[in-house]
C-alpha cells in the first residue's frame, strides 16, 4: 500500500479509536507509528481501509439514496484527495510521510474530509447541494463507526492491544463494546433518514444524529427563536393550556389519537415553541413513531410533496408531521399530503399559523387560484388549537427558566411583569416575545419609555443609534463607519429578517452594487456586521450560514420605523410621493442578484465557497420569484410599510427582468392592497388599473373580476358610490360566472356598504345577510366577522340601537378570537358610537380611545380619520368645545390628505356644529354648506339629508324661518325616503317653526 495511504489511514485510525475513550488521538497513533511495527503498519492500514471500504458499501446497500454508489472503485483516488495539496509537500522521507494529514478533531470531522474527498472525486457539487453534503457526511460518518468497530475486533486478542492496555490503559473490548452500541443506535436511526429532496424542502427527522450534532443557545434563544436543540435540553418553558395541563400535554394526547391540529395565535406568541415541545416529547415517547418537522425559516420552498410521501409511507409506527407557519406559500402545501393521507390513522399532522394570516380576509379580491382556495379549505377543516393567553403562572415558569438556564437573575416580580405585558400588546404582538424583552439579556437592561413596551423601547433605540450614529441618544459609537451604509446595512438586515428571505452575508453585502464592490466596502460592512452582534444580530460559527437573529417582528418594527420618520421627514416635500430611498436602494441591490452578472460576480469573489449565490445562479427566475414574493408578501402583511413599497410609478427600486409575468401581477396586487389598507387610495387605484388593463389584454377573466372589485372599493372609499357599484356589480357577475363564492361573498358586502351609504338600508341589509350566509357556508370566520360588524353600521344608522351594539360585541369576540387587529379596533369605535347614541358619553370615549391607540399603531390611516371625528363627536356633547374642534381639525386635515371625501364631508359638519355651539353664525353656514356639496356630489343621502337639517337649525337661530322651512323640508324628505328614524326628530323641528307647513 502507498506510504501516503498508510499514513492516512493511521490518522483515521487514532481518531476513531480515541472517540469517547478518555485518551487523545496523538498518543494512539504514536503507538501505531513505532518502529516495532514497522512490519505491521501496512497491514494495519490495508486492513482499516479494508472495512471502511467494507462498510461504506453495507451502508449503501442500507439506504434508498446513490450518493456511495461507486466509491469504492476509485478508493485510491478517494485518499489521494483527503490527503489534498499536502501530498505536494511531502518528501520521499518516511517521517515526512508519516506527518501527512492532520489528526482529525473527532469523528465527525473526519467523516466531514472523507465525505467532501467522495465528492470531489464522484463529480457532486456539495456548495450547491448542502442537502447533499449532509446525507453525504451522515452515511460516511456511519460507515467509519463501523469499519472502527471491526478493526478494533480484529485486534481485541493480539500484542497491539495488549499495549494499548499496558500504556494507554485503553481496554479494546470495553471500546469496541461501547461503539457497537453506538453504532447500533445510528444505524437504527439511519434507517428511515429523509431522503435528499425531502431535506431539500426544509424537512428533518427527529434522532440521536440531530441532537449528537445541534447545540442549544441558553443565552441566544431567549432574544431569536427556540430551536429544537433548545427544546430538547428543556431550556423554554412549558406554558399553561385551557384546562388543567399544559398546552404541550393538550396537543399531544389529541394527537396521539390520530387528531390533527393548527396552533393558532399571534406573531411571537409562542406558536413554534409549543409545537418543538409537542414534536419533542412525541420523540422521546418510545412507543409512538417518527418526527418529521419543518420550520418556518427552513429555506427553500416546499412545493413538490412526493418526497415527504415517501418518507411518511417509510416510517415506523405512528408518524407525526409538523410544519410551522403552514398557511404561507412556500408551505402550503403540506395542505395537499394532508388531504391524501385523510384516511390514514397512524398519520397525524400538527401545524401552526399566525392569526392575521391565517384568517386574512381583507375586502380586497386576491389573485387566489383554485389550488390554493383548495389548500385553504383543507386548513380550513383542521381542528384550532388557539392559543391560551398568558398567565401569572406562565410568566413565572418562563423567569425560573431564563434564570435556569442563563445565570442571571430578574429583579422584578411575575406579578408585576404579567401585569405590563397585559397592558401592552400593540400591534398584534404576541406577549411572550413582549415578555423576553423585559429579561436582563446580555446587551443590557431595556429602558420603557411612555406608551411604549420594552420590546418597542429595544427597537427604537437600535434604530436612532443605526440613523444617528454619533448623536448623544446612540447607545453604541458606529461614527468611524459611513453614516448612509450604516443606516443601510441596518435596512437591509431587518429587510432580510421580516420578509422571511434571511440574513445571509452575502445578501448583506450585495449593498456593493450601490456603493461599490471594492475591498474597502466590503470591509466597511463586515465590519458593521461584527458591531451589530449581540443587538439583533448573534454570530454563528459558519460564515456562510444564515446569521441568527431576533424575532422577525422585531424587524417588522424597525421597517416601520424607517417609513415613518420617511414621512414625518418629507410631509411638505413634492418627492413624499415616491417610495422611501433606503429600502428601495436595498431592493435594487438585492434585485440586481437575477439581472446583473456582474454583480453576482463581484460577490461570487467576496464569497467563493457561497451555496446561496450557486443556487441563486443556478436558479435565476426560481430565486427572483421567491425573493420579490417574500418582499412584498411583507408590505401587504403590515400596511403601515406601504411607503417602502411605493407603486410602479412612485417606486424608487426596479423589479427583476427573471420575474415571470405573473409574479409581476402578483406585486402589483400586494402593492394595491398595501395603499388600500394604508389608505392612500390614489395609488392603490393605479396599481389595479394596469392590472385590469392586463386582464383585458391576456382575456383573464379572474384577474378581471378581481381588479373591478377592488376598483370598486377604491371608489367606495373616496365617497364615489355609483362608480363603486358599477364596479363592484361587473365583479359580481363575473365571479358567479367562475364559480368565485368567497370573491361572491365579498362583493356582495361591499354592495352592501354601499347601499348603506346611499341609504338603501334594506337593500344593505339584503346584502349582508347573503354575505354572511356565503361566508359561514365557507367557514370564513373572519369574513363572518366583518358582515356582523356591517349589519351593526345598518342598524345603528337605523336608530336601532342595541340591535347594533350586539352584532357589533358578536363582530368584537369573533375578531378577537381569528386575531384582526384593524377590525378589532373598527368593532371597538362601533360601540363607541352606540354607547354615545345612548348617552354613555365616558363609556363611548374610552372606546374610540382604545380605538385610536390601535389604528395608530397598525397605520389605519382612513381608521384613524373617523376616530378623531368621533372623538369631536363625544367632547362636543360634553360641551368641550375648543377639544371637539381640535378632534375635528386633525381629521379633516387627514381626510383630505387621503382624498377620503367620505369622511371629509362629516368632519366638515361636525366643524359646524362646533362654531354653532360657539355662535359662530357664518362659519357654522359655510362648513354645513361645504359638507352639502360634497354629499351632493357623492350622493350620500344620510349625509346630506343631515347637512339639510343642521342648515335649517342654523337658519331658525337666526329667525330666518322660510329658509329654516325650506331646508328642513328637503330633510324630512329624504330621511323619510331612505326610511331613516331621524325623520321624526326633522318632522318636529318643522313643527316649531312659526307658520310651519310640514
Amino acid at each position: 500500500m502507498d506510504p501516503l495511504t498508510t499514513s492516512l489511514g493511521i490518522n483515521l485510525l487514532a481518531t476513531g479509536i480515541a472517540a469517547g475513550a478518555n485518551v487523545t488521538e496523538g498518543k494512539v497513533r504514536d503507538v501505531l507509528r513505532r518502529r516495532q511495527y514497522d512490519d505491521d503498519r501496512e497491514h494495519v492500514a490495508s486492513v482499516f481501509a479494508e472495512e471502511l471500504q467494507d462498510a461504506i458499501k453495507a451502508e449503501h446497500d442500507r439506504r434508498d439514496t446513490n450518493e456511495l454508489a461507486g466509491v469504492t472503485d476509485d478508493w485510491e483516488a478517494v485518499v489521494a484527495e483527503v490527503i489534498g495539496s499536502d501530498a505536494e509537500e511531502i518528501g520521499d522521507d518516511n517521517c515526512d510521510r508519516d506527518d501527512v494529514g492532520h489528526l482529525f478533531a473527532d469523528e465527525e470531522d473526519a467523516a466531514i474530509h472523507i465525505a467532501d474527498a467522495i465528492a470531489t472525486v464522484q463529480g457532486f457539487d456539495l456548495a450547491e447541494t448542502p442537502q447533499l453534503r449532509e446525507e453525504l457526511v451522515a452515511a460516511v460518518r456511519n460507515a467509519y463507526r463501523e469499519a472502527i468497530v471491526a478493526f478494533e475486533g480484529r485486534i481485541a486478542e493480539t500484542d497491539l492491544a495488549d499495549v494499548f492496555q499496558q500504556e494507554l490503559q485503553l481496554d479494546i473490548r470495553e471500546v469496541l463494546g461501547d461503539l457497537q452500541a453506538r453504532v447500533g443506535k445510528i444505524g437504527a436511526d439511519v434507517s428511515a433518514l429523509l431522503t435528499q429532496d425531502a431535506r431539500n424542502e426544509g424537512f428533518r427527522q427527529l434522532s440521536p444524529v440531530y441532537f449528537e450534532r445541534a447545540t442549544p443557545t441558553p443565552e441566544t434563544s431567549w432574544r431569536t427563536t427556540f430551536t429544537l436543540a433548545d427544546v430538547e435540553a428543556g431550556i423554554p418553558a412549558r406554558r399553561d393550556g385551557h384546562d388543567d395541563q399544559y398546552a404541550d400535554e393538550e396537543l399531544l394526547a389529541a394527537l396521539r389519537k390520530g387528531e390533527d391540529r393548527l396552533v393558532v395565535g399571534r406573531a411571537g406568541a409562542g406558536k413554534s415553541t409549543l409545537c418543538k415541545q409537542v414534536a419533542v416529547a412525541w420523540y422521546q415517547h418510545s412507543e409512538l413513531g417518527e418526527v418529521l418537522y419543518r420550520d418556518s425559516d427552513a429555506g427553500g420552498g416546499f412545493e413538490s410533496t412526493e418526497a415527504l410521501r415517501e418518507a411518511i409511507d417509510r416510517g415506523d409506527g405512528h408518524v407525526l408531521v409538523v410544519v410551522e407557519d403552514a398557511i404561507r406559500a412556500n408551505a402550503r402545501a403540506i395542505f395537499d399530503v394532508i388531504e391524501e393521507y385523510d384516511a390514514v390513522a397512524d398519520v397525524t399532522f400538527l401545524l401552526d399559523a399566525r392569526t392575521e394570516e391565517l384568517d386574512s380576509d381583507s375586502d380586497a379580491q386576491t389573485l387566489d387560484q383554485s389550488g390554493e382556495r383548495r389548500q385553504l379549505r383543507v386548513a380550513g377543516s383542521i381542528e384550532r388549537y388557539y392559543l391560551p393567553a398568558i398567565s401569572e403562572a406562565d410568566v413565572e415558569r418562563t423567569i425560573a427558566a431564563f434564570e435556569g438556564a442563563t445565570g442571571r437573575t430578574v429583579d422584578r416580580s411575575a406579578g408585576e411583569l404579567y401585569e405590563e405585558i397585559r397592558a401592552e400588546g400593540g400591534e398584534g404582538i404576541g406577549r411572550f416575545l413582549l415578555l423576553s424583552f423585559h429579561l436582563p439579556f446580555g446587551d443590557g437592561a431595556v429602558e420603557r419609555g411612555e406608551n411604549e413596551s420594552g420590546l418597542e423601547t429595544h427597537v427604537r433605540s437600535r434604530y436612532r443609534t443605526l440613523m444617528n450614529p454619533g448623536s448623544e441618544e446612540a447607545l453604541r459609537d458606529l461614527s468611524r463607519f459611513d453614516a448612509d451604509l450604516l443606516a443601510d446595512v441596518g435596512v437591509m438586515v431587518n429587510l432580510l429578517n421580516a420578509s422571511g428571505i434571511g440574513i445571509y452575508p452575502e445578501l448583506v453585502h450585495a449593498l456593493g452594487y450601490e456603493y461599490g464592490h471594492d475591498v474597502e466596502t466590503h470591509d466597511e460592512i463586515e465590519g458593521i456586521r461584527k458591531a451589530l452582534e449581540g443587538w439583533f444580530l448573534f454570530p454563528v460559527d459558519d460564515d456562510s450560514e444564515q446569521v441568527r437573529t431576533t424575532h422577525d417582528l422585531w424587524s417588522t418594527l424597525y421597517l416601520r420605523a424607517v417609513a415613518r420618520d420617511y414621512l414625518e421627514q418629507r410631509a411638505n416635500s413634492r418627492r413624499r410621493e415616491r417610495s422611501e430611498p433606503r429600502a428601495a436602494r436595498c431592493m435594487d441591490s438585492l434585485f440586481a442578484l437575477f439581472d446583473d452578472e456582474a454583480h453576482r460576480e463581484a460577490l461570487s469573489q467576496e464569497f467563493p465557497e457561497s451555496s446561496m449565490l450557486k443556487i441563486v445562479e443556478r436558479n435565476l427566475e426560481a430565486k427572483a420569484d421567491e425573493y420579490v414574493k417574500l418582499v412584498f408578501g411583507l408590505t401587504r402583511r403590515w400596511s403601515t410599510l406601504a411607503p417602502l413599497a411605493g407603486t410602479e410609478t412612485t417606486a424608487r427600486y426596479d423589479l427583476p427582468t427573471a420575474c415571470s409575468d405573473k409574479t409581476c401581477q402578483l406585486v402589483m396586487y400586494l402593492r394595491g392592497h398595501a395603499q388600500l389598507d394604508y389608505g392612500t387610495y390614489l395609488k392603490a387605484r393605479g396599481e389595479y388599473e394596469r392590472l385590469l388593463e392586463d386582464a383585458q389584454s391576456t382575456r383573464d377573466r379572474q384577474l378581471k373580476a378581481n381588479s373591478l372589485g377592488n376598483l370598486g372599493i377604491v371608489a367606495e372609499m373616496r365617497g364615489e358610490y355609483e362608480k363603486a357599484r358599477k364596479y363592484i356589480q361587473q365583479a359580481l357577475e363575473l365571479e358567479r360566472e367562475l364559480g368565485d363564492v368567497k370573491g361572491e361573498s365579498k362583493s356582495l358586502s361591499n354592495l352592501g356598504i354601499i347601499a348603506g351609504n346611499l341609504g338603501a338600508f334594506d337593500q344593505a341589509k339584503e346584502y349582508h345577510q347573503r354575505s354572511l350566509d356565503l361566508a359561514r357556508e365557507l367557514d370564513r370566520r373572519q369574513g363572518e366577522a366583518k358582515t356582523l360588524n356591517n349589519l351593526g353600521s345598518i342598524a345603528q344608522k337605523l336608530g336601532e340601537y342595541e340591535q347594533a351594539r350586539e352584532y357589533f360585541q358578536q363582530s368584537l369576540d369573533l375578531t378577537r378570537e381569528v386575531g384582526d387587529r384593524r377590525l378589532e379596533a373598527t368593532c371597538l369605535g362601533n360601540l363607541g358610537l352606540v354607547s354615545d347614541e345612548l348617552g354613555e358619553s365616558e363609556g363611548a370615549r374610552e372606546y374610540h380611545m382604545r380605538s385610536l391607540k390601535l389604528k395608530r399603531e397598525l397605520g389605519d390611516q382612513p381608521g384613524e380619520v373617523s376616530t378623531l371625528n368621533n372623538l369631536g363627536s363625544v367632547a362636543l356633547e360634553l360641551e368641550e368645545y375648543e377639544q371637539a374642534r381640535e378632534y375635528f381639525q386633525q381629521s379633516l386635515q387627514l381626510a383630505r390628505e387621503l382624498g377620503d371625501r367620505n369622511n371629509e364631508a362629516k368632519t366638515l359638519g361636525n366643524l359646524g356644529l362646533v362654531a354653532g355651539s360657539l355662535g359662530e353664525v357664518d362659519q357654522a353656514r359655510e362648513y354645513h354648506q361645504r359638507c352639502l356639496k360634497l354629499a351632493r356630489e357623492m350622493g350620500d343621502r344620510w349625509t346630506e339629508a343631515n347637512s339639510l337639517g343642521n342648515l335649517g337649525l342654523v337658519a331658525r337661530g337666526q329667525g330666518e324661518y322660510e329658509q329654516a322651512h325650506e331646508y328642513l323640508q328637503q330633510s324630512l324628505f329624504i330621511f323619510r325616503d331612505i326610511d331613516h328614524p331621524q325623520a321624526d326628530t326633522v318632522e318636529s323641528w318643522l313643527n316649531e317653526l312659526p307658520d310651519s307647513k310640514s
